[in-house]
Parts: C-alpha cells; structure tokens; sequence
C-alpha cells in the first residue's frame, strides 16, 4: 500500500461531533487518530454518486447476469437463489435474516426486476428497519439496510429511502456502544467493519449526510490503517490466523467483502496492494485432517467441520481478485458438500443468504486448482504453522507443527514448538475443550494441554482469568509459556518486543523428509528458561523424530516432554503405545536417558494441572478433547538436558516399532532407524544453532540414498 494507506495510528482520542445527534451517540472510539483522518478525507471524494456502489456498478450487474446463461458453475448457484427469492420466507433471526436481505436484492437486480422478488426483498427490509439487534447484529443489519438502498434505490420511494437510511444509520451508531477490540480479534472485523457500507450507500445522499460521514471516515480509517495491516502483519501473504481455524472462518468473509467494498465504490484497486489473504485457501487445505477433511484442532477451535458456508462467502472473492485457482477449487468442493448434504435432508445447506457471494465472484476464467497439485509440505511463515502429510488421500498421515513468531493473546494459545499427528485419527493431539471458564484459564490455552515441554519454577505466577488478564498467582503453574498479554493495535507492534515469543529457525521439505527448527525460548519467564528449541523431522510417510534442547536457569527446576492422546496409552519401558480407532502411533523414547515416564489421565484427572483437575463445563466430544497424557522426565536434575523420541504412525492392526539407537559425541547426538528397506541416521547439533545431518541408505546394499545437512 502506498500514500495515505500507510498512515500509521496513534493512540489519540478526538471527538467528532454528528449532526443531529447527541454527544453520546457517537462517543470517542478508541484509537480514532484525526492525523491519520484527515489524510483519508480526500479519498471520501472518490465514492461514485450513482447507484449502485456495494460491489457492482451496472456493468457490473450485467456481466453477472451473462455470467449465470454461460458458466454452468454460476447457473448452478443462480437456480438455487432465485427458488428462494422468488417466495415470501424469511427467517426472523438476525444473523440469518441480514444476509437474506443481501441475497434478495441481488437477486432483485440479477434478475432483470422481477417484481416478486422485489416484494420478497422490501418485506425483509421492513423487518430489519425495526428490528433491535445485539453487538453481533447491529452491524450485520446495518450492512443489510444499506445494500438495500443502495441496489434498490430506482425502485424505492422517498419514503423508503428515508426509513431504510435512517435504520441503517441508528444500527451502525450502536457499534459504537461496543468495545473496540484489538485489531487482530474476530470482533473488531464483525462488530465495527460494516459500519463502512452505511457510509457509502448514504454518502451525499441528504439522509445524515453528518452521519454518512463520520461512518465512511471511521470505517475507511479501520479498514486501511488497522484491519489490513493487521492481515498484511499476521499473514504475511502466506495464509493463516492465529485465532484458530474456525474463528478464521467467523469473520474472514466479512473483512474480504470490505476490502472489496471499498475497491467496488471508489474504482480503486485495494487487491494490489494488498497480501494479507493471500494463501488463505491454501491455510485451509492444508490443514485438514486426512481422515475426516476437518479442520486441525489448534488454537481456540469452536467448530471442526471445513465445509463451511462462511468460507465459501469470500472463496470466490480471492478466486477472482487474486487469480487463486485453489480458491475457486475450495469454493467448489463447499458447493458441492452442501449439495450433497441437502440432499440428505440437512437444514440451511443452500439458504440464500449464503451464496451470493459465489453468484457476484466465481470467475470461470481461472482454472480450479485441486489439492493434490498442491506440494505435500507448507510452510505457513505468518503464524509460523508447518503442515505436512504422506499423501492427500484419507489414509494419509499428517503433522502440524506450531511456532508462532507473534502471541497475540484473545484465541490463541501457548503452544509454541508443539506438534500434532493423525493417522485415521488423531493419535498426537492438541487437547481440551473451548470453554471460557476455568478449563480454559488453566488448561485449555496453557501448554499444559499442548504437545509440548514445561518447565516448572515453583515460585513462577502465572496471570488468571479466562484471557489471562487477572492478577499473577491467580493461574495454576503449569510450568508452561507465558500466558496473557497481546497488542491492542497494529503498532503496539514494535520489532524484537514482547510479543515476539518464538521464530522457525528452519524450514526444508522434499520429497522423502520435512525437517522444522523452532525455536520458542523467549515464550517463557527467563527467570526460569535459557532454551527451548526443538527439531521435528518428518520422514516420509509415517516416522517422526523430534529432538529438543532445554536448559532451565536452576537444575532443580522439572523438566517435562508432554504427548497427549484420547484412549489410555500402553507403557513398557521406554516404548510406548496408542491406538486411537484405525490408527497407531508407536513411541520410542531414547532420551533422557533412565527417564522417568508416566501417564496422567482417565476420569477425574483428564485436565489436571499441578493435581487439580479443571474439566469444561459443557458437555464435550471425549475423543475430540482428550483424555490422557504422557508425561516423560529427566531422572537427574540438571541445567541443560535432551529430549530425542521417535514417533511410528500406522494402521491399529501394525505391531511395528521404531527400533531406534542412540549415540553421543562431544558436540553430536545421532539416532539410527530402521524404516522398511532403508536405514535412517539423523544426527543433531547439541549447542549453537540447532543443525544436523541426515543420511539414508538402502538396508542390505548399504547404498546412500540420500546425504544432505540439515541447517539454520
């Protein structure tokens, strides 16, 4: 972005009084900067005086309407809304009622005027011009209202406009009664994003024109100089959130539209300037789970199932506007799901509301990208998320490493340097359950519930709360990362600062191997941990090696590798086992060595931290949440220690082990494995950068296979 879109926020407040309305209506909003507002003004000129402006002039309509006679993808959409519109239902609810609303005016004008629809639209518009919504909908029949008058306004009679104005006005202003989150939370996007369409549909129209104008220069303000770069920073054009994979599918649509909105209304092109959806279809796919094509459990996840109608409202947007094969491939296959699925009698697969987005975007020019011409490793450098599997078949295995370079707080977790692994189910898991009461505060969000290490200083008060934001000592101890915190705005950001906990240190994927270095250090107290950084090496298809460094400040201070599974794990020695369903995950733990292993798990200690179990409160899936854990730990106590475990997914049936030896030199450790016809040496760095070398040779020829340094 050039010019005004760079201006940066300062936290200053300023009072912009509104005609005809009282101080109170419009009360300061946080981090309003008239520095960086009066930059924007002149850009406010650019809103085109005809209707309609909310994303297609006349032009544009027509091409729509071509679009639905010859591309048999759109026709396929266009005849399941225009059954809807041309009736008289609609459902009194105000998350779904608003986007009917868009749907039927859409729909209105697509279809050359029919004035059935019309009736249909202006009944829905009438309910929503006196409907009294919450935080989550104000907005949402703001937005509706003022479509509603933008792309009916030929049809509308003065009167019409007045009241549909005028609501629209009175929704957006109850925006402002909400608390303006922090730009990198789910809230800001839905409570206060669409307050700009108001502004635009009414902008000079002579309905609040003082009001028009304070709603476009707000909204145009969030959009450019926080929402974007808060997506450009967090994303960094490869996709991804941080706020889990069913938050992302929440609101992302909503802040694709604005984008859009403001491209569509003033003819410039936000698109090229703009990375921060870039590979956000690509996020998508690579993170869901071979077995079921869910969504991975990572974060504050509130919903596992990826075929979701809110992804499929911006997929053709990015098709389109970024010429994303993959994203019209995945707005493709949700169409198709929710064909299938309403066929089979499932409720609100195909309600209008939902797929006009598909009827003004899906470009057929740009050719669907499946995903198996994807590659079968990915590095997600944003939010520091590495994807990888064997295949992308429903067998396959698959692993998702974590480590974030930013903690941003709210949905997050304190995860950094952990992994999962599925194999027809999950067998490593990311455990817990979205629950915003003490299971969240204590364990859900804390590192306890992650595959992990913990690092446990007795003295160490970790902050309470269900976000992490009361006093210190009032969290449990789990010797985890540090909980709480986050930035409220894009430049609370600042290069080397506290919320730079941790950085992939290295990322190679090839045909045969995925080797990750993370290094997460700086995500706990340094009054307790000098190092924690770990490598994860995915040996295709099915063996893991992860070898971690840790050095404590005190060689009292318990170190503990953590593994977490839902059915109870079998022990013996330094093996052990978990069958989850299908699947099967074999472990070999090489080091320490002497460990001491045990699991910790079963009714009444499923959650437990520090001997206090902190269960959900609502009623959850067991396997989905998990229910044991294996916690391995040194016998001695020492500063520095190693952790090396190689980890064996296969079918339930497989009685297969890893078999793996380890050795040590001065400045090396070295494991040797057994994997079908080939032998496997990794060797790994014990100080410095953590590197290596990785060797593979053809078992009875000894033949090299593959010879290659594994490095920073």
């Amino acid at each position: 972005m050039r010019g005004p879109y760079l201006v940066l926020l300062t936290l200053v407040l300023a009072t912009v009084p509104v005609a005809d309305c009282a101080h109170a209506d419009w009360p300061d909003l946080r981090g309003r900067d008239p520095r960086a507002q009066a930059a924007l003004e002149p850009e406010l000129r650019k809103i085109r005086r005809e209707h309609p402006r909310i994303f297609c002039t006349e032009e544009g309509i027509a091409q729509v309407r071509q679009r639905c006679r010859t591309a048999p993808a759109v026709a396929q959409v266009w005849e399941f809304i225009l059954e809807w519109a041309k009736g008289s239902h609609y459902y009194e609810n105000l998350w779904a009622t608003p986007s009917q609303l868009q749907a039927g005016v859409i729909a209105y004008r697509v279809s050359g005027r029919d004035r059935d629809i019309l009736r249909h639209a202006v009944a829905i518009a009438d309910y929503l011009a006196t409907a009294k919504g919450d935080s989550w909908t104000w907005p949402r029949i703001s937005k509706s209202l003022a479509m509603a008058y933008d792309w009916l306004y030929d049809d509308l009679s003065a009167e019409q406009r007045q009241r549909y104005g005028r609501a629209a006005i009175h929704a957006a202003q109850q925006c402002y009664r909400t608390w303006r989150h922090s730009e990198f939370n789910n809230h800001l996007y839905l409570e206060y994003g669409p307050i700009l369409y108001t502004g635009i549909a009414l902008w000079e129209e002579g309905i609040d024109d003082e009001a028009a104008h304070r709603l476009a220069l707000d909204g145009l303000d969030l959009l450019v100089n926080h929402l974007m770069p808060a997506h450009n920073m967090v994303a960094a054009g490869e996709g991804g959130w941080h706020e889990s994979m069913s938050y992302h599918a929440f609101f992302t649509y909503e802040f694709a539209h604005l984008v859009e909105l403001w491209s569509s209304a003033t003819g410039q092109k936000l698109w090229e300037g703009f990375s921060g959806l870039d590979g956000d279809a690509h996020w998508l796919i690579h993170n869901a789970r071979p077995f079921d094509d869910s969504r991975v459990s990572a974060a504050d996840i509130g919903g596992h199932d990826s075929y979701d109608g809110n992804i499929a409202m911006y997929m053709p947007l990015l098709q389109r506007r970024r010429r994303d094969g993959v994203a019209g491939w995945w707005a493709d296959q949700i169409k198709q799901e929710a064909i299938r699925r309403d066929r089979a009698g499932v409720k609100y697969q195909l309600g209008a509301g939902t797929w006009w987005p598909y009827l003004l975007w899906y470009d057929p020019s740009v050719r669907p990208m499946p995903r198996t011409e994807l590659a079968l490793s990915h590095h997600f450098r944003g939010i520091g998320w590495v994807s990888m599997r064997s295949s992308w078949q429903p067998d396959a295995t698959f692993a998702l490493f974590i480590c974030a370079p930013l903690y941003l707080g709210g949905h997050q977790h304190c995860d950094n340097n952990s992994f999962v692994i599925h194999k027809h189910a999950p067998l490593a898991m990311d455990t817990g359950v979205y629950d915003a009461t003490a299971h969240r505060a204590n364990y859900y969000a804390r590192t306890i519930a992650h595959n992990c290490v913990t690092v446990t200083d007795p003295r160490e008060q970790f902050d309470g709360g269900v976000w992490g934001h009361n006093r210190p000592g009032e969290g449990a101890n789990d010797g985890g990362q540090l909980y709480g915190g986050g930035p409220g705005f894009v430049t609370d950001v600042k290069p080397g600062d506290v919320h730079h906990r941790a950085e992939i240190k290295a990322y190679k994927a090839t045909e045969r191997y995925t080797f990750v270095v993370g290094d997460a250090t700086r995500s706990y107290s340094s009054a307790k941990l000098k190092e924690f950084t770990r490598a994860f090496l995915y040996l295709r298809p099915d063996c893991f090696v992860v070898f971690d460094r840790v050095e404590s400040t005190r060689p009292e201070f318990r170190k503990t590798w953590l593994l977490h599974c839902a059915p109870e794990p079998r022990i013996d020695g330094t093996r052990f086992e978990i069958v989850n369903g299908k699947g099967r995950l074999a472990v070999e733990s090489l080091l320490p060595a002497g460990a001491q292993i045990a699991a910790i798990g079963g009714p009444g200690h499923e959650f437990e931290v520090a001997g206090v179990n902190y269960p959900p409160q609502k009623k959850y899936d067991l396997d989905e949440a998990g229910r044991w854990r294996i916690e391995v730990s040194p016998a001695r106590v020492r500063t520095r220690d190693y952790f090396l475990h190689i980890l064996l997914a296969t079918d339930s049936g497989s009685q297969q082990w890893p078999n793996g030896t380890v050795s040590e030199t001065e400045d090396r450790i070295r494991v040797a494995v057994t994997l079908g016809d080939t032998e496997v040496e990794a060797d790994f760095t014990k100080d410095g950068p953590l590197a290596g070398r990785l060797v593979i040779k053809e078992r009875g020829t000894g033949r090299t296979i593959l010879d290659e340094r594994l490095k920073q």
